[in-house]
């Protein structure tokens, strides 16, 4: 029922705050999440493919929403992801419970370098 020791990292809290931004600037664009991160995807020179999977009929009808979308994603809106990124570019290592006592661990206990 839990999200066990691999995943958990991707519920940190500062990776919640960031989806949570990245799924208000797809709802504000009037697209869904996973459409705006593979239209992102396609926009970023460095990454040659992305691999997707589908659980649901949900899913897969957002990922064929990207493929009838050819539009790039404009110049603000590709600024607006980076800033987002640019708040925290490691999510899962990070934790708004920063205090003395956490002795070079993260959010869910793994060691910092």
């Amino acid at each position: 029922a839990g999200w066990g020791r691999t995943l958990y990292r991707y519920r940190s809290e500062a990776a919640l705050d960031a989806i949570g931004r990245y799924a208000q600037l797809a709802q504000e664009s009037g697209m869904s999440l996973t459409e705006l991160s593979l239209r992102f995807t396609r926009q970023r020179l460095a990454l040659t493919s992305a691999l997707l999977g589908v659980s649901s009929l949900d899913q897969l009808e957002q990922n064929l929403a990207y493929f009838r979308n050819p539009e790039m994603l404009d110049d603000e809106l590709m600024w607006e992801i980076d800033r987002i990124h640019m708040r925290n570019r490691l999510p899962i290592f990070s934790s708004t419970r920063v205090e003395r006592s956490w002795f070079g661990r993260g959010e869910i206990g793994e060691p910092i370098p």
